[in-house]
């Protein structure tokens, strides 16, 4: 009985770790995004590419993956700025004034640098931004991703670019 529990579980284990690999993006030597999957919000860099952010609706929830895709293919979201917080402890309120504060001032710097063609193809996007939750804090999360995209437009080319 229990040599027939192992070699179920050691099945599982191995049929996980298939299925992880088949599904999780991958870089190339650069840092580029080259096979869209799932990425680690924890994993992520500057300049990458997303085909859609999480359904969440409650406005704390965790967002632990994205659907990471590269900036060539058609994408709705990218990380344009990502910094840390300075925070000495997790406050819902204070964690989001900081971050609209680190978005606020990068999106700025951004717009400064865009070319005629990005700022018409990027004038009605939105911005979001991925901060810490409660949860995320207490396992170490200090990270804020700003976010430039649509849920509703598709983008074909890297704002960065």
């Amino acid at each position: 009985m229990f040599k027939n529990k192992l070699v179920v579980w050691i099945v599982v284990i191995i049929f996980g770790a298939i299925i992880s690999q088949c599904t999780s993006a991958k870089r190339d030597g650069s840092g580029e995004i080259t096979k869209s999957g799932d990425l680690q919000v924890s994993e992520t860099r500057i300049g990458d590419c997303f085909t859609d952010l999480p359904d969440v609706t409650e406005e704390a929830a965790d967002i632990s993956s994205v659907k990471a895709i590269s900036c060539n293919e058609p994408h709705s979201w990218q990380i344009f700025h990502k910094s840390s917080l300075t925070l000495d402890e997790y406050s819902e309120t204070a964690v989001i004034d900081e971050s609209n504060q680190i978005c606020d001032y990068a999106i700025e710097s951004l717009i400064m640098g865009l070319n005629d063609l990005q700022i018409n193809e990027y004038r009605t996007a939105d911005l979001n931004i991925i901060q810490p939750t409660s949860s995320s804090w207490n396992k170490g999360n200090r990270a804020v991703n700003c976010l430039i995209g649509s849920d509703t437009k598709i983008y074909y080319s890297s704002i960065l670019d």
